[in-house]
């Protein structure tokens, strides 16, 4: 698995409502996906950018002209040819720097942003009130990557990062005073 989101990890943690929200809001995620392509060009490199990717339309000019993606209609992009496109931004390491970040610390980005969602998620319950997924409100925790090793001593393995968020203390002080955030 690479840095950048998968499709599916970009509808499960960008386009699906949080746990607990009214089935409207799930099915008008599902339609948004459905409805997603063909994708014109402008919105691929949105949506790019959105899965970890440093893209735009110009990125995107040139990828075209190289022949490294070749949709039906330039301004017609499908499923595949945009994961294409994410897959060379993948193997260029042209990340977004929440991305790259994200590469430094032994981590997927969409381990980070689903760390952070979660969050989000149980503090907003804890306090009955709508807390962003945002990491200006949560103090990120690592647990470094670590080495697996056989019965021989040989690495056959590494273990990812573990990324967690809490609240941050301000922002509960905040909160608990009954203060906007």
């Amino acid at each position: 698995m690479g840095t950048g989101m998968t499709f599916d990890e970009y509808y499960e943690l960008k386009l699906k409502p949080r746990a607990g929200a009214d089935a409207v809001f799930f099915q008008a995620a599902e339609q948004e996906r459905d409805g997603m392509f063909p994708m014109p060009l402008v919105s691929v490199a949105s949506h790019l950018r959105s899965r970890g990717y440093d893209c735009r339309p110009e990125s995107l000019d040139l990828l075209l002209e190289s022949g490294v993606v070749n949709p039906a209609d330039p301004d017609a992009w499908s499923q595949a040819d945009v994961d294409t496109a994410a897959a060379h931004f993948e193997d260029c390491g042209v990340f977004t720097p929440y991305a790259a970040m994200c590469e430094t610390l032994g981590c997927r980005y969409a381990d980070f942003v689903r760390a952070l969602r979660e969050a989000a998620e149980r503090e907003s319950k804890a306090y009955s009130r709508n807390l962003p997924a945002d990491d200006q409100y949560f103090v990120m925790h690592r647990v470094p990557p670590r080495g697996v090793t056989g019965p021989d001593g040989d690495l056959i393995d590494i273990r990812p990062a573990v990324i967690s968020f809490t609240l941050a203390d301000d922002i509960r002080e905040r909160i608990e005073r009954g203060e906007d955030v």
